[in-house]
């Protein structure tokens, strides 16, 4: 055996022992999920946080905005998908806000909750592909984000991290 490898596998083995707890403590919790850099503007983002609230809203349990859907949402864009996908996505973001003034004479955020569900579903049953692309993106990775969050997966699913329990010492009949 080279010993200048053994050296090297070690230091690389103890350096990854070392980083596990700060990863483990802080890696995977709302505060530490920050965008580097948001590609959507302002605006467009307030227009995302109302579309998922319209999908999945708040009632007696927590909806998807409180969840922090949307920045998995910019997040899930902004690393997993291509160029022409994140466009689409403005541009689907902006005919909401056309077609709800065309439609109803007011911005989407200013329309009530059936208005806001029409303007989707007609999304959804449109025969310009985009404009159904963007929607079912969007409504896929909300539903994504809010059934894998960490209070939908404890409460609901009841997820246990480390199934079943060891019993160490237990008395074994004959």
């Amino acid at each position: 055996m080279n010993r200048r490898i053994a050296i090297r596998d070690l230091t690389l083995a103890l350096g990854g022992l070392v980083s596990i707890p700060a990863w483990a403590t802080d890696g995977w919790n709302t505060h530490s999920f920050q965008l580097n850099q948001s590609f959507l503007k302002v605006s467009e983002q307030n227009m995302l946080e109302v579309i998922v609230e319209t999908i999945i809203p708040e009632s007696t349990t927590k909806g998807a905005k409180s969840l922090g859907v949307p920045a998995f949402l910019q997040k899930m864009l902004q690393d997993c998908y291509e160029a022409p996908v994140s466009e689409n996505i403005r541009n689907g973001l902006a005919a909401t806000d056309t077609t709800a003034q065309k439609q109803f004479g007011k911005s989407f955020a200013d329309c009530d909750t059936q208005q806001k569900q029409q303007i989707l579903l007609s999304f959804e049953k449109s025969q310009d592909t985009k404009l159904k692309d963007f929607y079912s993106l969007v409504k896929n990775l909300t539903i994504l984000g809010y059934t894998t969050s960490e209070y939908v997966q404890t409460e609901f699913l009841r997820y246990n991290m480390a199934p079943g329990h060891y019993y160490g010492c237990v008395p074994v009949k004959k």
